[in-house]
């Protein structure tokens, strides 16, 4: 059974810039959980494209959950990060999905992320599948 779907755009010059400035790291740190920022460590450029598609994956699972980011589920509860062949696996820290009375056990969270020149783009089916 599907329990949502979401959908995020995110605008890469914006986080470019902000990833410019002096709030750069702070926004990283903010955004990436330790895992996504020691991937992002090991990119050579395009830094900006990767943080706005992890940003995007992140607000388009909290819109697929239904609650957005903020108490129940933040961004470091959320994790984007490759498998062996390089798609996008994304993981919910098992409290925060409790506190939306969500499974772990039989919650599959689908994630696709794009990118044009300018824009980064996240698309999410999260899935029930006990039932």
């Amino acid at each position: 059974m599907i329990i949502g779907i979401g959908i995020d755009l995110v605008d890469i010059a914006r986080v470019n810039k902000i990833m410019e400035g002096i709030a750069g790291e702070r926004f990283a740190i903010r955004v990436l959980t330790p895992g996504e920022r020691e991937l992002a460590a090991k990119r050579q450029g395009r830094l900006a494209e990767f943080i706005a598609g992890r940003f995007a994956a992140k607000e388009a699972v909290s819109k697929a959950l239904g609650c957005g980011i903020g108490k129940q589920v933040s961004l470091q509860h959320i994790e984007v990060l490759p498998d062996e062949r390089g798609k996008p696996i994304c993981t919910v820290d098992n409290e925060a999905l409790q506190r939306l009375e969500l499974d772990p056990a039989h919650t599959v969270i689908h994630l696709s992320i794009t990118h044009t020149h300018s824009t980064a783009m996240a698309y999410v089916m999260v899935e029930n599948r006990a039932v």
